[in-house]
Formats: C-alpha cells, structure tokens, sequence
C-alpha cells in the first residue's frame, strides 16, 4: 500500500479504514492527513511483526556467494557502460555536451560496482602447462637452464620409447652449434646430464668458452635412444681473455691541434709562436699521459689508475677412486681415470648453488652408483677506501 493509491480513494472511505484499524482522525483531517495516519501504522504494525520472528540463519557460504554476487556488476549496468565508451569513443557529440546554459553540469554516478580486487591473484604461478626449457649464460664456463615439463609430454616421450622406457632418464642434453644453423642432427658435438632429484633447473659446465650451445630437456634410454621434449634458445658464451680483434682506427691530433692553435692567435703570432706551440704540447702530454705526444699522431690513452689491484676467484676440486677399468662421469662428461683408478677435476666455481652428480659404472654393467656433492658459494665485495 502506498500514499498514491490511498489519496485516490474518497475521504469516506479513509474514514472506514482507520475506523477497521481502531485510528481516530482529526475532525478537520484532510485526506492527506488520513492517508499519512495509515501509513504510519502499517510501517509501526510490520516493525512489530518483525521484532518477534527470529532471525533466518544463513550459512557462510550462502553469505559468501551472496556478496560474491553483490560485488559483480549487473549485466545491464555492464552493457550500458560499454554502450556508453563506444559512444564516446566513435563520437564527437558524446565528447563535449554543452550544459544548459546557467547550470553546472553534474558528476555521472558510475553505473556498475567494483569488482573485489582482493579476489584477484597475487602470485605468479609455479606453471604454466607448456613445454619449454630457456638457457642462459652464467659466465665464460658456466651456463644455467631451466625448464617446464607437463606431465602429459613425459608420457608420450615414454611411450616412444617402448621397451626403453622403463629404465630411461630425464636427461638435459648440450649441444655444440657454434658458426652453424643447427638443426637436431648436426651439431659439432654434444654431451648429457642426467638430472637428479625432480629438478626443474640446472648449472650447466660448457667448459669452453666463446662458442655457441643450445640446450634440450628430454628421456634417455638406457640403451642410447633419446627423445627431446623441448629445446632451448641458442646462447653464446663469452670470451674468457682479451679480444683478439685490434681497432684499426688510430686518432690524430694534428687537426685538432691546429684548429685550437689558430683559435689562440698562433697563426698571426709570426716566429714567436714556436714558444706557444710548444707550450700547447706539454698540455696535451699532461692531459694524455703520453710521451709520443710530440709527434702529433698518437692514439688517446685514458688516464692512468692507480697500480694496487686485488682480485679473488674460486675454485672447486672434485676427487674419488673406483675400479681401474670403470668407468666414471661428472655431469654426464665422461672422466679419464688414473691406473690406479683415482681421478680429479678442478674447474671454476661460479656464485649459487651447483650440483655436481658423479656416476661410477662397473666394466660389466651390473652396478652403477652416483654420488652428488652440492656446493654453494655467495661472494660479497666491498668497495674501496682510499687513506688518507
């Protein structure tokens, strides 16, 4: 019941119906009066009756999924919206409306909500679901590599496998394709790793540098068949010494020489301008620190540092014994063994966590054993400090 459908009513029968609601109304009540008399006592009688039921219980997740639907925008308000930016977008009347004139045009109330942000995720996922290794180039010796490898594509690399598959290996496996256009089948060599402990990363020692590696995550069978499930970008390892290119260009000062002597007045200064040159020079053997200054022609040498240097590298020896006639790897690189069946590798230890598996095969190939030393190193430098 609303106002409007009670003033429509004549003056006689509000009077019957406050009488049924034992209400007593000014003699010289009017209808708007009677009708507001009414209202207030059905808004008093619905309280009342509101007070007395209990309240209905609600679960949380009946809460939960209605305030998910609370904070989504209506599907009108959404498609209005849209309507509205493609009209403004498109149109030259929708971009500027000219306001009535002595009026301040007022602020649209948007008409979507916004969406809870706090539903939204904050982390990156652990995975994406697609087969991919990425390497990357660590030092002149070192390389690292990681990768992603669904569940799914492990299966089929097992079923081509067939008979194979059941003692086969994920295998990272490190081709050689320097100065070529490799593709799977030419590189200039290439040699495994085998990866242990559900890794999906890995430190990989090139051992050469300035050459060209690419990197496939894969199973091997334990008689030799290998099948890639994802290869990797191609990456360049960097020199380990000087350049051996020479730059062939050499700078000349006489040019510029002359240009700051003429500037000075030395063209116009006759026979006493000997001296000045003179002097000009000793000021470019201060600036250069060169002693073939003199010449005119010598290359820009930068200015000399002071002599004192400090550097620290570090180093990792590996080392153990076996059989004389077994036959060992390191990271899937096979070790030359000793008469007496010892061995030992030194390489360069780089900054992180390395993990260096070394597997040891009997000459018959009933026993295999593996044994894998990880090594972390964290180097820190501090900056120097000159005494005064």
């Amino acid at each position: 019941m609303d106002k409007k459908k009670l003033m429509r009513k004549k003056k006689a029968e509000l009077e019957e119906m406050l009488k049924a609601r034992k209400l007593k109304a000014d003699a010289k009540a009017k209808k708007n009066d009677m009708a507001e008399l009414i209202l207030a006592h059905e808004r008093k009688v619905k309280t009342k009756a509101r007070k007395r039921k209990p309240p209905k219980k609600v679960s949380k997740k009946a809460r939960a999924d209605r305030e998910k639907q609370r904070m989504q925008p209506e599907p009108e308000a959404v498609r209005a919206a849209q309507e509205e930016v493609g009209a403004a977008k498109f149109s030259t009347e929708a971009a500027y409306r000219e306001p009535p004139s002595g009026e301040i045009p007022a602020r649209e109330t948007p008409r979507y909500r916004e969406t809870d942000v706090s539903t939204y995720p904050t982390e990156l996922p652990k995975a994406y679901g697609e087969d991919r290794i990425t390497a990357m180039v660590r030092d002149p010796y070192w390389m690292f590599a990681y990768w992603e490898v669904t569940p799914e594509s492990s299966k089929r690399a097992r079923s081509e496998l067939g008979e194979e598959a059941e003692g086969s290996r994920t295998t990272i496996r490190v081709y050689d394709i320097s100065g070529i256009d490799f593709t799977g089948q030419n590189a200039h060599s290439h040699f495994d790793i085998e990866v242990t402990g559900g890794a999906d990363n890995w430190y990989i020692n090139t051992g050469w540098p300035n050459r060209s590696y690419c990197v496939d995550i894969g199973l091997l069978g334990p008689r030799g068949s290998y099948r890639t499930i994802a290869r990797s970008n191609a990456v360049h390892m960097p020199r380990a010494t000087m350049s051996e290119e020479v730059d062939e260009r050499w700078m000349s000062l006489e040019e510029e020489f002359e240009r700051i002597y003429a500037l000075s007045g030395g063209l116009q200064l006759g026979e006493g301008s000997l001296g000045l040159r003179e002097m000009m020079e000793k000021q470019l053997e201060m600036h250069l620190a060169s002693e073939a200054v003199g010449s005119l022609f010598s290359m820009a040498v930068p200015e000399k540092e002071r002599g004192f240097r400090f550097v620290l590298d570090t180093e990792l020896i590996v080392y153990g014994a076996t059989e004389p006639d077994a036959t060992v790897t390191m990271q899937g690189r096979p070790l030359k063994l000793r008469p007496d069946g010892t061995f030992s590798v030194r390489f360069a230890l780089p900054d992180g966590k390395q993990v260096v598996p070394v597997t040891a095969r009997s000459a018959d190939g009933l026993e295999e054993r593996t044994i894998t030393p990880t090594v972390t190193r964290k180097t820190t430098a501090q900056e120097a400090v000159l005494q005064h």
